[in-house]
């Protein structure tokens, strides 16, 4: 099951508040089919609860009772096929039947809780999202340059961040960022949707902030030891060419504890000293230490 499917599900259970929002709905996912005309009325989809509920609905709305077949590509199509019936289907939504540029018309909105069930309409029809553990993603695919355009106004009018591109011969508006597809599934009346994305961004939060934590502690950590490992080789420069005895006794003291512990945080060599001394300490004697290994370089 796909994140788009678990959406679409969501949605097709989700009960409208008035009848002016159930008629909104339909006119989304009518205008944003395969075809909304009068030669053809159709709409497409994978899912089969979607055209399951929304044959039940386009039938009340409308008084039509469409046509409904499984191809064997495994789509759903839905369509009117009687040209009288694909008549009183435009007339219902206040679409000419000579109508050469396909628009949204918004005198089929009673209210702004009207706009919510058409762009959820809308979805069921053209809509898919990504999966989230992925990416923030989701686009409605329409035929319809002026359509799209239309459909890219009512959503930045509703305050989401939606942009346009041409794919191929379709139209996309598409909507990236958890935050504007969180509200745009509430908006359309998917809140459990939204909440499973939340949720799985606070995990991929979670998840990105321990993978730096580690990166950033193995950074240290390698530099620490290759800081380590410099610091011996010098240790051991001094030793061939001087001699240990010929340091003071601070200055002994440490490179034979650092030769001895390649891997000791200067924290820990400066607790392991006869007398304790700070981390910037440490690091203060073993540049001296690397500073008399370099004249022998």
């Amino acid at each position: 099951m796909s994140f788009t499917s678990d959406v679409k599900n969501e949605l097709s259970q989700t009960q409208f508040l008035t009848a002016a929002q159930k008629r909104a709905y339909a006119y989304g996912f009518l205008l944003f089919g395969k075809s909304f005309n009068s030669r053809s009325i159709s709409c497409a989809t994978d899912y089969s609860c979607v055209i399951d509920s929304f044959s039940d609905i386009v039938s009340e709305v409308t008084g039509i009772e469409p046509i409904v077949s499984n191809l064997k590509s495994g789509k759903w199509v839905m369509k009117i096929p009687a040209a009288s019936e694909r008549k009183m289907v435009l007339e219902t939504f206040d679409h000419s039947i000579n109508e050469i540029s396909l628009r949204v018309n918004h005198g089929n909105f009673e209210d702004e809780g009207c706009y919510g069930a058409f762009l959820r309409g809308a979805f069921m029809s053209c809509g898919s999202l990504s999966d989230p553990n992925k990416g923030y993603h989701l686009e409605f695919v329409v035929q319809h340059n002026k359509l799209s355009g239309d459909l890219l106004k009512i959503l930045t009018d509703s305050s989401l961040s939606a942009k346009y591109i041409l794919r191929k011969y379709s139209h996309v508006i598409y909507i990236k960022g958890s935050e504007n597809i969180e509200d745009l599934l509430t908006m359309m009346g998917a809140p459990n949707s939204s909440l499973q994305l939340m949720g799985i961004k606070v995990q991929k939060d979670v998840r990105n902030k321990i993978n730096r934590k580690m990166n950033f502690e193995s950074a240290n950590m390698s530099r620490a030891i290759e800081a380590g490992l410099a610091q011996v080789e010098a240790i051991e420069i001094i030793e061939k060419k001087q001699g240990l005895d010929s340091l003071t006794d601070e200055l002994k003291e440490l490179a034979v504890l650092r030769k001895e512990n390649p891997d000791m945080s200067l924290k820990e060599l400066g607790a392991a000293l006869s007398v304790p001394i700070s981390r910037s300490g440490v690091n203060h004697r073993l540049e001296k230490l690397m500073s008399i290994a370099e004249k022998y370089r």
